[in-house]
């Protein structure tokens, strides 16, 4: 079953998922071998201490987005927070779940977690050819801030920089 793209609006706010046929949740340590299967798909993937590290940072978060209907792994998120900002460290979808509003549930869910949570901005970085990522983050209302000339390896690449503000919400 596939899941629901991303619906377009007008403004960093307009965002709409149609219902979709992916459930959002925290990822644990069960998960990490479907999750370096999925990383070893990426150019210049973590090796699986690297994400196993990051399962124990204190102020990281990593999240799974999980088929409802077969409770495969379809993609995951990791990041980290500190001092009122967010770093969006890695979003991976699986090559055979691309295209199908895995990645944009991903960013959806991580905006409203990150809001919840009182932060001001996030940032992040991608391989400057990653017109596909680039697009989505575009759509979600973070803004480019820089260029990181040579910053990838395997291959050689510039690094785009950008970051967001959050809307924070606020309880009446």
């Amino acid at each position: 079953m596939k899941g629901s793209r991303f619906k377009g609006g007008s403004g960093p706010l307009a965002l709409s998922l149609a219902p979709c046929a992916f459930l959002i949740r925290p990822m644990t340590v069960a998960d990490l071998a479907a999750v370096a299967v999925l990383e070893a798909e990426n150019p210049s993937p973590w090796a699986i201490e690297q994400l196993t590290s990051e399962l124990n940072q204190e102020n990281g978060w990593m999240f799974i987005a999980e088929s409802n209907t077969s409770g495969l792994i379809h993609g995951f998120a990791y990041g980290r927070s500190c001092a009122g900002e967010a770093e969006l460290l890695k979003i991976a979808v699986g090559r055979k779940y691309q295209r199908q509003g895995v990645a944009a549930q991903l960013m959806t869910h991580i905006l409203g977690y990150l809001a919840a949570q009182g932060t001001d901005h996030c940032f992040l970085e991608l391989r400057a050819t990653n017109l596909p990522a680039l697009a989505l983050y575009e759509r979600f209302g973070f803004c480019r801030m820089g260029l990181r000339k040579n910053y990838y390896a395997s291959p050689s690449e510039d690094a785009i920089t950008m970051k967001k503000t959050v809307v924070t919400f606020h309880k009446a």
